[in-house]
C-alpha cells in the first residue's frame, strides 16, 4: 500500500492529536515537523495566491455589474463568499505555519 503524500495539513493534523492527547511533543519531532513545514509552506503560499486572484475576480465581476460602480459595496458582497472565507483560512494557515517554525527554530537554540 503507497503511503499518503505529506502535507501541511497531514503534520498540522498529527501535531493537533498531540496537543490534545496532552502527550509531549519531542525536540527531535519539532526539528522535523518545522523542516518539513518550511519545505511545504511555498504549496501553501501558493495555493493562498491563486486564492487571491480568485477572490479579486470575482471582485472584479461585481463590480462591472453594478451600474453605478461602488468599490465598498463590491468588497463587502466578496467578503460574505466562502471563497474569500477559505482565503483568510489559509492566510491564518500560513500564520501559523510560520510560528510553529519559528518556535521550533527558538526551541532548537534553547535545547543545544
Amino acid at each position: 500500500m503507497e503511503q499518503p503524500k505529506v502535507t501541511s495539513d497531514l503534520i498540522l493534523g498529527y501535531l493537533k492529536e498531540l496537543v490534545e492527547s496532552k502527550k509531549p511533543i519531542p525536540r527531535e519531532v519539532w526539528l522535523e515537523v518545522a523542516f518539513k513545514l518550511n519545505l511545504l509552506r511555498t504549496d501553501e503560499s501558493q495555493l493562498l495566491n491563486k486564492m487571491r486572484q480568485a477572490v479579486a475576480i470575482k471582485k472584479l465581476a461585481i463590480l462591472k455589474s453594478q451600474e453605478k460602480r461602488n468599490v465598498s459595496a463590491a468588497e463587502l458582497e466578496v467578503e460574505t463568499t466562502d471563497e474569500c472565507r477559505f482565503m483568510r483560512d489559509q492566510e491564518e494557515k500560513l500564520y501559523s505555519v510560520d510560528e510553529f517554525v519559528r518556535i521550533a527554530k527558538k526551541n532548537a537554540d534553547i535545547n543545544l
